[in-house]
């Protein structure tokens, strides 16, 4: 077992989970864990598979159902600066269906902000680095660039909203099927752990 999902109000260790995500045991073995990996998503209380996740290219994953069957495409278009600054962005459309998912990690205030500030994180930087010479401790106080996805479907609005400062994932569940909503979250932990 690779991860677990669980509701915000059971983070407890103890409670039951409602999914559990699987990855190959070579990649447990090695420490490494890749976004461009196979995994199997799990019912939490009785294990029975729910989906699978498989890479089909860079960047492009199939969830496929129980049976095999492919259920909805994945892409994910990297960010980049030029020719003109563009977001992460996640996209879905469900196997025949004209219904897409899309969602671009962090929101424009957000990256305004980050440009803003880079500036000032230089300074701030050269002291988080020094303060653990210091003080002996080991925290990890890098930065990272903003991080609230939200996922939307056209005429009904956000679907999934992933909250980077509390590390939490809210899920419309009447608009939504549960597998892509838990691949999507899935992937997009891993690409941010990358």
């Amino acid at each position: 077992m690779t991860a677990t999902i669980r509701l915000s109000a059971a983070r407890r260790p103890e409670h039951t989970p409602v999914a559990r995500v699987f990855t190959s045991r070579a990649e447990e073995r090695s420490g490494r864990r890749s976004s461009a990996s196979a995994f199997w998503i799990h019912h939490g209380p009785d294990g029975t598979l729910w989906c699978s996740v498989r890479p089909v290219a860079q960047d492009v994953y199939e969830l496929c159902a129980t049976d095999g069957t492919s259920t909805a495409r994945i892409d994910r278009r990297a960010a980049r600066i030029l020719p003109w600054p563009r977001r992460v962005r996640w996209s879905a459309r469900l196997t025949g269906s004209q219904q897409s998912v899309t969602g671009s990690v962090g929101t424009w205030y957000a990256w305004l902000l980050h440009v803003v500030t880079a500036p000032l994180w230089l300074l701030f930087t050269l002291c988080v680095m020094v303060y653990p010479l210091l003080d002996g401790t080991a925290d990890d106080n890098t930065f990272r660039s903003p991080a609230r996805t939200r996922w939307r479907i056209a005429g009904a609005g956000t679907v999934l909203d992933y909250r980077g400062v509390s590390k939490t994932y809210r899920y419309a569940t009447s608009s939504l099927d549960i597998r892509l909503a838990y691949a999507l979250a899935v992937l997009q932990t891993w690409d941010r752990e990358n």
